[in-house]
């Protein structure tokens, strides 16, 4: 007996399978690439029990700093785990753009910066594209680049990139979407968008335009976990599902974006997994490179303990910037210390400490100095920073300090502040009339010294009494030594000398 057929069987739709490695915000942090260089290696191996298209991207500040030596590391290391594209974030543009050509000109991956206008005499005009169309087994996918609104307050130097025009956001969602119109023509029904823009923004970019199925997004160091409906999963103007990401800050996390996708390119299933790179070991691979340009690192003392970092570093006292500020006191000999809250990338941790653990902590080369510096020029700064409290993201976050103590409450203003000589003596400042003669010798990074992240009260390059060729890290370094000849246990501790009150 024959069975009959079905003149019209019935054809399961077709379906895409796809897996996104993700990164974003390493901030230069070498030891934890060693460790995500075997991350990725893991996600190469797994087999899935379905076809599926895996890709690699980035979302941009994979570099920190104007040093050449860390980068070059950063760079080969987009390369080596297999990194497609890579959106250009502000930290790629803490050197000069000759630096940053240089650094990337051989390396396979494309840099993405749909946003940004170069000169065409700048050798970077060529090197960042707007987008690009990357094939898996027939399968395209559109791949848009951002670099960040904010680049030109972001970065000690602007006029290292007077050739780069950055537009605003506004613009930037009408040039998107005439960049999704075009891969559209070109077939292409899958776009991600790789994002140095900051969640607000890329939330904006998602609902204001249409075709845009992924934004891998970074910059303002949101941990995003899982998909959550109405914060990490929203709709285009054409109602199709956007799936948006961050793995945080710093190397600690990375993600996989696990998606399924219709025969019109709609997503249909999402998962998000977000993995701690503690979780992995170092790869000797890594390493061995790292080591090679960087050199071995020297141990230079043993920490007996140390705290944890506040929940929000860059808004509360941390006693990890504590001990920095200490050290660039006590190198420098000045009054007092004024550091950047979010120039701490790392912490301290108990047992021994070398210099590339140093380096991970502030890994930030922008030179140091050390000016005189008026108490008004001291209050003004102090207060502006107290502000951050009720900002955006606490941005650009409180100064830390040594020589120096203050209160403020949670509205962000200033209630007093004092400050504590070498014998902890103490001397109020005057924070409702500071006078314009009275003046400290304040230590700090050329960062602030060029009035960055609004600072525009501390600018005083041109009458710096002093630059120093070391850094932060040399200088913390040698503090650790000389703590450790005098015998002194070292404990990473906060000590009060930031108050906030209700």
């Amino acid at each position: 007996m024959v069975k009959s057929v079905s003149a019209n069987p019935i054809v399961a739709p077709k379906t895409t399978k796809t897996s996104i490695f993700y990164i974003n915000d390493l901030h230069g942090q070498t030891m934890k690439m060693e460790k995500i260089y075997n991350m990725s290696k893991a996600f190469d191996q797994f087999v899935p029990s379905q076809k599926t298209d895996k890709l690699k991207l980035s979302s941009g500040d994979i570099m920190l700093g104007e040093s050449s030596k860390p980068n070059i590391i950063a760079s080969k290391f987009l390369e080596m785990i297999g990194i497609t594209a890579t959106a250009v974030g502000n930290h790629e543009c803490d050197g000069d753009s000759k630096q940053l050509y240089d650094l990337t000109k051989d390396k396979n991956y494309k840099m993405l910066g749909l946003n940004v206008k170069i000169d065409e005499k700048n050798p970077m005009s060529k090197r960042i594209e707007k987008s690009y169309i990357q094939e898996k087994d027939g399968t395209k996918y559109g791949i848009i680049g951002l670099l960040p609104p904010d680049l030109f307050t972001r970065i000690a130097k602007p006029a290292n990139y007077e050739d780069f025009k950055v537009d605003d956001f506004d613009q930037t969602i009408k040039d998107v979407q005439e960049e999704v119109n075009k891969l559209q023509e070109q077939g292409v029904n899958k776009v991600i968008v790789i994002s140095h823009s900051g969640n607000a923004n890329e939330k904006r970019l998602a609902q204001e335009t249409s075709g845009i199925d992924v934004i891998l997004g970074g910059h303002s160091h949101e941990l995003i976990k899982d998909i959550k409906e109405g914060e990490n999963l929203l709709y285009g103007k054409d109602g199709n599902p956007v799936v948006i990401t961050q793995a945080g800050k710093d190397a600690d996390n990375i993600g996989v974006l696990n998606l399924e996708f219709d025969e019109n390119g709609v997503i249909t299933k999402a998962q998000n997994n977000v993995t701690p790179t503690k979780s992995f070991r170092r790869n000797l691979v890594m390493t061995y490179l790292a080591e090679k340009i960087l050199g071995k690192p020297e141990v230079v003392g043993r920490i007996k303990s140390a705290e944890p970092e506040p929940a929000n570093r860059i808004a509360q006292e941390n006693p990890h910037a504590d001990f920095v500020a200490d050290a660039m006191r006590d190198f420098t000999g000045a009054d007092m210390t004024i550091l950047g809250s979010a120039n701490l990338r790392n912490t301290f941790e108990a047992g021994n400490i070398n210099t590339r653990d140093i380096s991970s902590i502030v890994p930030f080369k922008n030179g140091m100095m050390v000016a005189k510096l008026s108490e008004k020029t001291i209050v003004d700064a102090l207060k502006f920073g107290a502000k951050s409290l009720v900002n955006a993201g606490t941005k650009p976050g409180i100064l830390q300090v040594s020589g120096m103590t203050y209160k403020m409450n949670k509205q962000g203003e200033l209630l007093a502040a004092e400050y504590v000589d070498r014998n902890g003596n103490k001397q109020a400042l005057d924070i409702n009339n500071p006078s314009e003669d009275k003046t400290f010798r304040v230590a700090m990074d050329t960062y602030y010294g060029n009035g960055r992240d609004g600072f525009e009260m501390l600018e005083s390059m041109s009458k710096a009494e002093k630059m120093y060729d070391e850094d932060k890290d040399k200088m913390v370094a040698e503090y650790i030594k000389k703590l450790t000849a005098q015998g002194k246990e070292i404990e990473v501790k906060a000590d009060n000398r930031i108050q906030i009150v209700d």
